[in-house]
């Protein structure tokens, strides 16, 4: 039989072949025209990623933990806080009242500022924008711990109470 095919040979561990042989039973293919079907779904379902592409998705990825990361620490400091407190209500109505350490919050990006007080990293930019007395009121009021935020530089601090 004449084709414009071109011919390849190859060698496959058993396992891959008994694979190629199910699916050849499966779709009711001979070999040649299930091969031309395997290849054309690998290069034809998804376009090659650049390396430009995978570094910025890794980035955006590796961001997107890092905020993420930095939220779960912020839940475990407050979760931490709440049992001191519990076992400290617990043992002050026992003993002499204990004194309570406050948990200490460092610097946080706009973003996981952000997540703290419910709003968008952009809402965060905004509010700063319009001074550090007005940024600090409305930080304190959207704080989970009713705690004002300071701006200095690219990332904000909490105050002291």
């Amino acid at each position: 039989m004449a084709t414009n095919n071109i011919r390849i040979v190859g060698y496959l561990p058993p396992d891959q072949h008994q694979k190629l042989r199910d699916y050849m039973a499966e779709q009711s293919l001979t070999e040649s025209a299930a091969l031309v079907k395997i290849l054309k779904q690998f290069f034809e379902a998804a376009p090659a990623l650049s390396v430009v592409a995978v570094a910025s998705e890794t980035r955006e990825t590796l961001a997107q933990l890092q905020a993420e990361i930095a939220d779960l620490l912020l839940r475990v400091a407050a979760l931490e806080t709440e049992g001191v407190q519990r076992q400290l209500s617990k043992t002050s109505s026992k003993h002499a009242p204990a004194r309570q350490s406050p948990v200490v919050l460092g610097s946080l990006k706009a973003a996981d500022l952000a997540k703290r007080l419910g709003v968008s990293a952009s809402g965060v930019e905004n509010a700063a924008s319009e001074g550090s007395a007005s940024f600090e009121e409305w930080s304190k009021r959207r704080d989970p711990a009713s705690r004002a935020w300071k701006k200095l530089g690219n990332l904000f601090y909490p105050l002291q109470d």
